[in-house]
């Protein structure tokens, strides 16, 4: 939602947008991509949903173990984010190619 709300305005401009116009839009997905991604690889979390009362006795706390298939989502990202990059830099830089 953050991205169509900061996209759509600069969309409808009447004349020549730049760089500059899609890079707060282009921020709030890198953050969206980051919590997907975390909600993907984790089966658990870090931490309770909510604070313990006074009568209530502690749970062990649970952390996150990536394991393989972690390890696996996070490099098919990272090679997909490079080639992605390698793909739009003559696009984004102007040079020509």
């Amino acid at each position: 939602m953050i991205w169509v709300v900061h996209y759509v305005p600069f969309f409808l401009f009447n004349r020549q947008l730049f760089l500059h116009h899609y890079l707060p839009a282009h921020l709030a997905s890198a953050l969206i991509a980051g919590a997907v991604l975390n909600f993907i690889c984790t089966e658990t979390v870090n931490y309770p949903i909510s604070y313990r009362g006074l009568d209530t006795p502690p749970k062990p706390r649970e952390y996150a173990d990536l394991g393989v298939k972690g390890a696996v989502i996070v490099g098919i990202f990272t090679v997909l984010q490079f080639s992605l990059f390698i793909f739009m830099a003559p696009l984004t830089y102007g040079t020509p190619g």
